[in-house]
């Protein structure tokens, strides 16, 4: 019996993988095609983003550079405007007769001192209060450290 079954099977598998011409092949084909037609389409809508990006990218980096040219120009024109000015200046002065006339007065001074001698003297005067205070605490704490002992 186990022959049997062994020799009907073997001849059903054999019957099966022989035939070339499989009946699900067109679904599959058809499944095929339509799995093809979305990576497609996948595909093509990444590239097409890929393509916005890297152009807008573009852009950006275009404008970034004309902008940079547009400062450096004006810097240049900046400099060669007065680089031109200062040498106009230079070489032809609008008016020779100019004198300066002085607008600062040399008496100033409060008391007979100038203001450096005024700082001085407020540093020194509470640089002496500094070392008074310190020394009147100090020697408090220590008459009242005595006091106590009594």
């Amino acid at each position: 019996m186990y022959k049997k079954l062994l020799i009907a099977s073997s001849v059903l598998i054999i019957g099966i993988f022989s035939f070339s011409v499989c009946f699900a092949n067109n679904g599959l084909q058809d499944a095929a095609d339509g799995v093809r037609n979305v990576v497609g389409g996948a595909e093509n809508a990444v590239e097409d983003a890929a393509r916005d990006i890297s152009n807008a990218s573009k852009d950006a980096t275009g404008k970034m550079e004309q902008g940079a040219n547009n400062i450096g120009n004006a810097v240049m024109n900046a400099t060669t405007n007065d680089n031109n000015r200062e040498h106009t200046t230079r070489t032809n002065p609008m008016n020779n007769n100019y004198t300066a006339t002085r607008t600062a007065t040399t008496d100033t001074t409060f008391m007979g001192m100038n203001a450096t001698a005024w700082t001085w003297l407020i540093i020194g005067i509470a640089a002496i209060a500094i070392v008074a205070l310190v020394w009147y605490y100090s020697m408090q704490l220590r008459s009242s450290d005595y006091n106590g002992r009594d």
